[in-house]
């Protein structure tokens, strides 16, 4: 049950029935077309699983991209996958919105389109096979920190930059950010665009308890020894000290909504399908806040969060996960609307202008009232 139930936060096989509903995008006219993503299941690619090129070897993680015959003029992306799911998903067909154009392009082939090169676009994959076929069981931890951190270390030395931007979707976005707060790495990151990372926990993880052998994903702090609160969950935090308190999920100033006024050098952007995201807003149970989770706190340095759910909101069907559902088939992305994946695979053209522009508003320009709505939260 937990296994089937569980396969979020990223993508599985066995998680969600999502149809291919755009079929294979091709690429603008005379786009180079480095990484590819090789056939797909309607939300994960399965391709190659390393595609580098150029000479660039990172050797760390269990796959990714990058690197050609090239020079690296703008700041490097590193895009950073979710749980189940690989670096190369980011070149993702986008999928059909109901009453809507299909975007041309995957996130990562829009960048492409626009003037990125290969020596100007990486990713990590993080999760070895093992881990990507079994979700339930992965969480935050110092050990993909450090893969994380390396692998960026190593796109630094190879492109002669300083900084990266950071892509990051559900899991990598919490991943990611608990890696700057481990590493104090915080100089070596430009922009940092949020797509669906539970930011807040998942409303969800109430039903599994915050100690729970069977869905580590959803535990809240690991209280073993030795003790390391780095070690962590998406249980939204209690408050209560032994007793579900979660210090990453809750709304104090060490949380991971309060990043952005902890790390003030960097730019943060987010990209919400809010209560049409199938993970975060699971079932009419646990629907209070789910909306939210994906939202950092204000500061002055949180450009813009854009919401662009569209379809049936996910809690519209009430799967109790003691029925042993294996999906929820409520949400945008199972009702030709956009949800926890379409939010990120549907919006190169938001995150180019997130990382290209200095848009604050305007982030979804040339993406709203085409693909599919936008709202800023």
């Amino acid at each position: 049950m937990f296994r089937s139930t569980l396969n979020w936060i990223g993508a599985s096989a066995a998680s969600l029935a999502l149809a291919a509903a755009g079929g294979l995008a091709a690429l603008a006219p005379g786009a180079a077309h480095a990484l590819d993503c090789g056939a797909n299941n309607g939300y994960t690619c399965q391709g190659a699983a390393s595609q580098y090129a150029g000479g660039f070897n990172p050797g760390v993680g269990s796959g990714g991209f990058g690197g050609g015959d090239c020079v690296a003029t703008r700041t490097p992306v590193v895009f950073i996958a979710g749980n189940g799911d690989s670096a190369i998903s980011f070149d993702m067909p986008p999928a059909a919105v109901s009453g809507y154009a299909t975007p041309a392009n995957s996130v990562y082939d829009e960048l492409k389109a626009r003037g990125y090169n290969d020596c100007e676009l990486f990713g990590i994959t993080y999760l070895d096979a093992d881990e990507r076929g079994a979700p339930q069981y992965n969480y935050h931890q110092p050990a993909k920190y450090q893969i994380l951190k390396t692998f960026i270390d190593k796109v630094k030395l190879y492109t002669g930059r300083g900084q990266v931007d950071i892509v990051a979707h559900s899991l990598g976005s919490s991943m990611a950010l608990a890696m700057l707060r481990y590493h104090g790495y915080q100089a070596s990151v430009r922009r940092f665009v949020n797509i669906g990372g539970g930011l807040r926990g998942l409303q969800t993880c109430l039903s599994t308890g915050y100690q729970s052998p069977y869905a580590p994903t959803c535990n809240a702090e690991a209280y073993v020894f030795p003790y390391d609160y780095y070690t962590f969950g998406l249980y939204p935090s209690t408050g209560v000290a032994f007793y579900g308190y979660n210090r990453w999920t809750g709304s104090g100033s060490n949380s991971l909504r309060a990043m952005p006024a902890i790390y003030s050098s960097i730019a943060f952007y987010t990209i919400t399908a809010g209560r049409y995201d199938q993970i975060q807003c699971f079932t009419t149970s646990y629907s209070a806040g789910c909306a939210d989770s994906a939202l950092f706190a204000a500061a002055s340095n949180l450009k813009a969060q854009v919401d662009i759910g569209f379809g049936s909101a996910a809690y519209a069907y009430d799967w109790d996960w003691s029925d042993g559902s294996p999906y929820n088939i409520g949400g945008g992305d199972t009702s030709s609307g956009v949800g926890h994946f379409r939010s990120k695979t549907n919006a190169g053209r938001i995150v180019y202008n997130m990382l290209a522009t200095t848009c604050t508003t305007g982030c979804a320009n040339g993406y709203v009232g085409v693909n599919g709505p936008a709202v800023n939260r």
